[in-house]
C-alpha cells in the first residue's frame, strides 16, 4: 500500500490527471477528517468544504517542493489542518452578530451558520418569555420562578409561600398555560 501510494503521488506530481483524480479519492478520509473536527456531517457546507481540500491538494501539488525533505503526505495534511483550522476561526468570527444588533438595523441575518441561528432565535425566544412572564400576576410569577429557575418542589413551594399543595398546583398549571398562550403568539 506504502508503495503504491507513493506512486501515485509520483504520477500526481508529474501532472497525470488520472492519478491526481486517484489521489483526491484517496485523501477523501484524510480530508474529512479535518472538516469533522469543526463541523458536523449533516451541515451543508461539508459538500463545499470537501471541495476545498481538493483545491489544497492540488494546490499542494503545484507548490510541493521535494528538496525540503517532508514527504507529500505531510505536507498536505499540514496545508489541509491549517486551512480548515483558519476556515473555521473565520468563520465563527465573521457569524457574531447579537440580537440587539438585528434588532437596531432591521437587517436579515447574514450568516447560514445553524449555530448562530439557533443562539439568535434562542434569545428571542427567552425575550419573548421573558415578556409573557411579566404579565402574569405576582403569585404566578413567584410560583414559576421557584418551580423552573430555583427548583423548589410543590411541596416546598407550598410551604414558602404559605399556600395549599393543591392551589400551588393549579397556579401553576394555570401560568403555563397563560404562558404558552401569550407566548405562542410573539414566538410565531
Amino acid at each position: 500500500m506504502d508503495s503504491d501510494i507513493n506512486y501515485i503521488i509520483h504520477k500526481s506530481l508529474k501532472g497525470d490527471k488520472i492519478y491526481q483524480k486517484i489521489l483526491l479519492k484517496k485523501l477523501n478520509p484524510l480530508i474529512f477528517n479535518n472538516i469533522y473536527k469543526y463541523y458536523k456531517a449533516s451541515n451543508p457546507l461539508v459538500e463545499d468544504l470537501l471541495h476545498e481540500g481538493y483545491i489544497i491538494i492540488l494546490q499542494s501539488l503545484k507548490d510541493y517542493d521535494a528538496k525540503r525533505n517532508v514527504h507529500f503526505l505531510q505536507y498536505v495534511k499540514i496545508r489541509l489542518f491549517y486551512f480548515y483550522k483558519n476556515y473555521y476561526k473565520k468563520s465563527i468570527k465573521n457569524n457574531t452578530l447579537s440580537v440587539e444588533y438585528l434588532n437596531e438595523t432591521g437587517k436579515e441575518f447574514k450568516s447560514d451558520s445553524p449555530a448562530q441561528i439557533s443562539t439568535v432565535i434562542l434569545k428571542e425566544q427567552k425575550a419573548a418569555l421573558y415578556k409573557c412572564m411579566n404579565e402574569l400576576s405576582e403569585k404566578e410569577q413567584k410560583v414559576l420562578n421557584l418551580f423552573y429557575f430555583k427548583g423548589f418542589s410543590i411541596q416546598e413551594i407550598s410551604e414558602e409561600l404559605n399556600l395549599e399543595y393543591r392551589s400551588v398546583i393549579n397556579i401553576k398549571s394555570k401560568a403555563v398555560k397563560k404562558l404558552r398562550s401569550k407566548c405562542y403568539l410573539l414566538m410565531e
